[in-house]
C-alpha cells in the first residue's frame, strides 16, 4: 500500500497509544491472508494495535481490518462480507486510515 500524511496532526496520543492518520491508495496486487504495513519507519511504530477506515474506488467500499495475531491488513468488500480475491488490483481504492500502536 502507498499512503501519505493527511493534514491532520501526526504526533498525537490516546493515552499510552500513539495515533496516526493517513491517506493511502491499496495495493496493487492484494494478497489473500492480508497486506503487510511497514510503518515502523515512517510513522514511528514498532507495533500496530488498530487499523480503522475504508478504502473507495467511488463505486465499491472496503472494509479495512486489522489481524493483530498476523500483524495484516485484511480488506473486506462490504457488500458480500468477503475478503478480496488474491492478486485484485486496488491500485485505485484510497481512504484515510486511523492507525493506534506503540
Amino acid at each position: 500500500m502507498t499512503y501519505t500524511f493527511s493534514n491532520f496532526p501526526v504526533r498525537d496520543r490516546m493515552n499510552d497509544r500513539l495515533v496516526r492518520e493517513v491517506t493511502c491508495a491499496g495495493p496493487a496486487s492484494y494478497a489473500t491472508g492480508g497486506d503487510d504495513l511497514d510503518f515502523s519507519d515512517e510513522l514511528g511504530l514498532g507495533t500496530i494495535f488498530g487499523v480503522y477506515g475504508h478504502l473507495s474506488d467511488g463505486t465499491t467500499i472496503l472494509q479495512c481490518w486489522w489481524n493483530y495475531t498476523t500483524q495484516k491488513l485484511l480488506l473486506f468488500v462490504t457488500s458480500s462480507d468477503a475478503q478480496v480475491a488474491n492478486g485484485v488490483d486496488l491500485s485505485t481504492f484510497t481512504g484515510t486510515l486511523l492507525i493506534t500502536g506503540k
